[in-house]
């Protein structure tokens, strides 16, 4: 009896032992780029040769060291079409069935699901033909494809913004993104592609950044930004003389919320993972060396999106309101495990006899002079407005606790054309 039970027991040691080992490795996966790929052939038939490289590079996520985020069950061809031979450009219709229901393996695959329960995907790619095969020169969307190749649509619509009335602070210029420490008086250039910082999920671009998704300071300057592989951070730690690239996670999506955390020991992210039947779901990721990134679990900042980091652990998390109105704010000192949940007094304001409460959501906190400030924001439906801009309310404590209303404010920002 004992022997089985020491058999049972080596057992379990065993398969624990394996799941460990098998989520380093999914931890530390990271997905085969499509640019670059290529497929070794004599045949010159762009259709036969797209429905090859298909085959082949798709077996990578049919594997069982790949996360369920990525990994497929099975997968076919649904149409090739050749768009243009001579540059040989093709676009690819494919569908497949993923091995779990991840929601991150729609946003992945930017794929839609078919009533027959397989997803459905569209890519456009560039083949170029080398002296064993060929290798992809690029990857697009069809829409993408169709902007690149129609002079009508090739500019597709910008939004510009004024530069913002601050000493440390950015300025787009000609599809060019920079950095002022001096007002403007003098710029440095961030070398970062404009798609990447400046993109949008509909293939336009738009220059007003996520406000507290970026840091311009003397210390420290960072971008999150987005390319085919996922999300990275640019950033700076000498005012812009040297750059690093940090991969943050490979699975991403353009959110409308990004927040952005510098603290003395350790960097906060949080951002849009994937989105679903319109609804966005965001994680927070921290990291201490600005190399790697490590998703938090703290079950306060689960689906989540204002976070803001004030010192290392601690960090105030928007939580809407309570049945009378008072906006909610999640108060936590080691990274989300626990948390204390702080009620701040609603703000009345009265118009034409009538009172209501604008100001529900926590926006961000910062610290001047040993007072914390909050800055609560209207809802999404939000219409208070004061000379021609929505107004928020500025909250400050002494102890970073307990919250008193101080004023209104606006920093809307302003645009340029």
């Amino acid at each position: 009896m004992k022997k089985i039970g020491l058999a049972l027991l080596c057992l379990l040691m065993a398969c624990g032992v394996s799941a460990m080992v098998l989520y380093g490795i999914w931890n530390q996966y990271n997905p085969t780029a499509i640019i670059g790929s290529s497929i070794q052939t004599e045949n010159t038939d762009v259709k036969e040769v797209t429905e090859q490289w298909f085959d082949e590079f798709f077996k990578q996520y049919e594997e069982p060291f790949v996360p369920f985020e990525f990994r497929i069950r099975d997968k076919r061809v649904k149409t090739i079409e050749v768009l243009n031979k001579e540059e040989g450009f093709v676009q690819l219709d494919y569908e497949f069935r993923p091995a779990s229901d991840n929601p991150y393996v729609t946003s992945y695959y930017t794929a839609a699901l078919q009533e027959n329960g397989w997803y459905v995907a569209q890519v456009v790619l560039q083949l170029e033909k080398t002296l064993n095969g060929y290798t992809v020169k690029n990857k697009m969307s069809p829409v993408q494809y169709q902007i690149q190749t129609d002079p009508s649509l090739r500019k597709p619509p910008t939004t510009h913004y004024a530069m913002a009335d601050r000493k440390e602070t950015y300025a787009f210029s000609q599809n060019q993104l920079y950095v002022t420490y001096d007002a403007g008086k003098s710029f440095t250039e961030v070398p970062v592609p404009y798609e990447d910082i400046a993109g949008t999920n509909n293939s336009t671009y738009n220059e007003l950044l996520p406000a507290h998704g970026y840091i311009v300071s003397r210390d420290f300057t960072a971008f999150v930004c987005y390319d085919e592989t996922g999300s990275y951070l640019q950033y700076s730690e000498d005012m812009g003389k040297t750059w690093e690239k940090s991969r943050i996670i490979s699975r991403t999506y353009r959110g409308d919320t990004l927040y952005l955390s510098k603290t003395e020991n350790s960097c906060y992210i949080t951002l849009a993972t994937d989105r679903s039947l319109g609804h966005e779901y965001y994680s927070t990721f921290k990291s201490s060396d600005l190399k790697t990134w490590k998703q938090l679990s703290g079950k306060v900042l689960n689906e989540k999106r204002d976070i803001i980091f004030l010192s290392d652990e601690t960090a105030y998390i928007g939580a809407g309101t309570d049945e009378q109105g008072n906006p909610l704010v999640y108060y936590t000192e080691d990274d989300g495990n626990t948390y204390t949940t702080l009620t701040i007094p609603a703000h009345e304001v009265e118009i034409l006899g009538s009172s209501f409460k604008p100001f529900v959501q926590m926006e961000y906190v910062y610290q001047e002079r040993g007072i914390t400030y909050m800055i609560v924001a209207q809802g999404t439906d939000g219409d208070y407005i004061k000379n021609n801009a929505l107004v928020k309310g500025r909250y400050k404590s002494k102890d970073g606790i307990n919250f008193t209303f101080d004023k209104e404010i606006s920093d809307s920002p302003t645009l340029a054309g």
